[in-house]
């Protein structure tokens, strides 16, 4: 088989998989578990294990009535990975919930957690936007508020980073991901939108739009960040790829959120249409140097400016 018909093959068989209908036919093959209270005498275990990474890295998280999720992410934050962590940044945007004292309290106890309250009008776009401008890290990692599950994978994320790739995303559809609950609908907007997208830029990839993204502070400073909802993480995924920066897919676990978790803000009817936005953008960028991004551009390392 070609390449081109396993992706085919591959991206068809998610899709079947999730189907509603066939979903209910062959029934559940989830199970409600319930893991075991931690005892209170186990050891710690970090996966830090880069030198060239100890205290390197800014982790930008957008924060909208996260109460339930703060406290243990940065816990779990701290636990595995305390030595490569140089900052962690909440950014709490227009939270009615109590978010706002859970961060206070946070930053209250450890310097290198920050809290940022942002101003209406919200968006998590804007939230992730303010949240990298301030971060200082030789590295910057962006992630959703629910990822406490996925912690120990961030050392793959890490792994890549240590091997000279300058963006390394979290994919959700590589070939050894998993996916829990995944709504189906979102399934076919996102391979739909995946598929037009390495049509009109000639690349190929699998999944640029997870906001679970590790990338060098200097790709950071290149952005040109214009969404103000979801769809910034189109942004953050396709600009580095074509400013020519070296991207890096690594497979991830999807969970959908779950009772105790709290409710997304996520509305595909209502962001879709920002995705195909920066799209098309994109490939005006890319093929005639116009549009929103036509400021886009690759900025010379400084080292690369001195030796100049």
């Amino acid at each position: 088989l070609t390449r081109r018909l396993i992706w085919l093959l591959r991206n068809l068989s998610i899709l079947l998989e999730n189907a509603p209908g066939l979903r209910a036919m062959a029934g559940s093959i989830l199970l409600q578990a319930q893991k075991p209270p931690p005892r209170k005498d186990a050891t710690k275990q970090p996966l830090f294990t880069h030198e060239s990474l100890r205290g390197a890295v800014s982790f930008v998280i957008p924060c909208h009535n996260e109460e339930m999720n703060i406290r243990p992410l940065v816990a779990g934050i701290l636990d595995l990975y305390e030595d490569c962590v140089h900052e962690i940044i909440l950014v709490n945007d227009g939270s009615t919930d109590g978010t706002a004292e859970v961060m206070a309290k946070l930053a209250a106890r450890d310097q290198r957690v920050k809290a940022l309250h942002r101003s209406p009008p919200n968006g998590v776009g804007r939230a992730i936007a303010q949240g990298l401008s301030q971060a200082s890290g030789r590295y910057v990692l962006t992630m959703d508020c629910d990822f406490q599950h996925l912690l120990p994978e961030f050392r793959d994320l890490f792994d890549c980073a240590v091997e000279d790739y300058d963006v390394i995303v979290g994919s959700r559809f590589s070939r050894h991901s998993v996916l829990l609950n995944y709504p189906f609908f979102k399934i076919v907007a996102n391979r739909g939108f995946h598929l037009l997208a390495r049509l009109l830029l000639l690349r190929n990839f699998r999944d640029l739009t997870n906001n679970l993204k590790l990338m060098r502070r200097h790709v950071v400073t290149d952005l040109r960040l214009r969404q103000p909802g979801f769809a910034v993480n189109a942004e953050t995924g396709l600009q580095p790829l074509i400013l020519g920066y070296r991207v890096k897919e690594v497979p991830i676990s999807w969970i959908n959120r779950f009772a105790g978790m709290g409710t997304s803000s996520f509305r595909l009817i209502q962001v879709g249409g920002g995705y195909w936005r920066v799209l098309l953008d994109i490939w005006l960028k890319q093929v005639f140097g116009a549009g929103p991004y036509r400021d886009l551009h690759r900025h010379p390392l400084p080292e690369q400016k001195s030796a100049e």
